[in-house]
């Protein structure tokens, strides 16, 4: 392994980390929930990039590695946030994430 591809495989895992731990904030238009759910997947996106990357040149362990990262996050977002909203829908498997987001302050 290069010290490339470790360097993009340690921020890719960082990132992921870091999406799940950031909380959010409310802002004028927007209310926490709903910034925490874009940063959550923007950082499940870009981390994911990362690990994509640092598998290459070996296409077989970087698919591999975009495939966790895929099926961690969303099974996180699944089990412990409400982060999937689909259609103006909450899907979650805990009754109470599936409440409809709060109005912005």
């Amino acid at each position: 392994m290069t010290t490339t591809s470790t360097v993009l495989l340690s921020a890719g895992a960082v990132i992921l980390l870091a999406a799940i731990v950031v909380p959010g904030w409310d802002t004028a238009t927007l209310p926490k929930r709903v910034v925490k759910r874009r940063l959550y997947w923007a950082g499940a996106g870009f981390g994911a990039l990362l690990l994509f990357l640092g598998g290459l040149p070996d296409l077989q362990s970087a698919v591999a590695f975009l495939a966790a990262a895929a099926i961690m996050m969303t099974g996180w977002a699944y089990f412990r946030t409400p982060n999937i909203k689909l259609g103006g829908r909450i899907h979650s498997a805990d009754a109470t994430q599936r409440e409809p987001d709060p109005p912005a302050v």
